[in-house]
């Protein structure tokens, strides 16, 4: 009776302190901790990519989206 006892308070002690570290960790809603993501890195082809004399030419599509078009001949 007294072993079941110590294993009754034993574990309700670890449920609490696993509660009081879950309530510490779970996310805030408050606007001091939201901060704005970086902007997105771009890995397309730059300009040098076609070689002297040449560059890549840009189009946009029905949407409004920029895309790396082929290879043009500088002017």
């Amino acid at each position: 009776m007294e072993a079941d006892m110590r294993i009754i308070v034993a574990t309700l002690a670890g449920s609490i302190a696993v509660a009081a570290i879950s309530a510490q960790a779970a996310l805030s809603t408050s606007s001091e901790n939201w901060r704005p993501l970086p902007p997105v890195l771009s890995f397309g082809l730059g300009g040098r990519a076609c070689g002297l004399g040449w560059h890549q030419a840009l189009w946009r599509d029905r949407s409004g989206d920029w895309w790396w078009g082929p290879c043009v001949l500088n002017r």
